[in-house]
């Protein structure tokens, strides 16, 4: 995936005549179980972004005690081997420490809900189409 600022953003900082961060490369982990995408903090850093808000988010690991992230509203863009899909304008998103565990995010069911996921454990392959 490709996380840039959000397409209002980007608007706002060319009409201000300041420069727009260049796109950084997320690896994301699908999953069904997350409803909301999330990224690493040091995904989100590089693009200057403000918090737009906070969300109580429960884990495995928070015992029933849910962690306060905050929200960012990005740009998401699909790559693939042959193209890059612009996939939302201003995806709001929840950030977390993940890149300890080797991951710069997790691909949730807000995003899921709109493409198409094959699973083929038999070849251990997965398919999304948009």
């Amino acid at each position: 995936m490709l996380v840039t600022v959000s397409v209002p953003r980007q608007q706002a900082l060319v009409k201000a005549g300041v420069a727009v961060p260049a796109p950084v490369q997320a690896r994301l982990l699908v999953d069904t179980g997350a409803s909301s995408t999330v990224l690493d903090h040091n995904i989100v850093a590089p693009l200057g972004l403000q918090p737009t808000g906070q969300v109580a988010v429960h884990t495995p690991t928070t015992n029933g005690v849910p962690q306060h992230c905050s929200l960012y509203d990005v740009g998401l863009f699909v790559r693939s081997a042959s193209q890059i899909v612009h996939f939302s304008q201003a995806l709001p998103v929840v950030t977390n420490n993940l890149q300890a565990q080797g991951i710069d995010g997790l691909l949730g069911r807000d995003v899921l809900a709109v493409a198409r996921l094959t699973y083929s454990g038999a070849d251990n392959l997965f398919l999304i189409s948009f």
